[in-house]
């Protein structure tokens, strides 16, 4: 089954695209830049640290482009780019800046 735009953002809407990461595709695309980069993590790697991939970043999210969900490049103004990346969970979090890493709002000035 090749997913299209349409199924993907049924799934968006049904809030159920966990259905797209479970299947044949995904796991198989996931698998192969997973492969492609010896399972190391991208980001960590950019600061000279060695860390174990276990998931597959979107850099164009597939809630906003579900149309480039199984897509590895993408194309902006004329020049291509990666679109998934291998990262760790720790970085995988950061991403999506989820739990420690949600940026925290100061109330006011601090004044010591």
């Amino acid at each position: 089954m090749k997913w299209t735009k349409q199924e993907i953002e049924k799934l968006i809407e049904e809030n159920k695209l966990y259905r797209f990461y479970k299947s044949k595709e995904w796991v198989i695309l996931k698998n192969k830049v997973l492969d492609e980069f010896h399972h190391e993590c991208q980001w960590c790697k950019e600061k000279g640290k060695v860390s174990r991939a276990e998931t597959v970043h979107h850099v164009q999210y597939v809630k906003t482009h579900p149309e480039l969900a199984l897509c590895e490049f993408y194309e902006y103004r004329g020049k291509q780019y990666r679109n998934l990346i291998p990262l760790c969970h720790d970085c995988h979090d950061r991403a999506h800046e989820r739990m420690k890493y949600r940026k925290v709002k100061q109330v006011n000035e601090e004044r010591w």
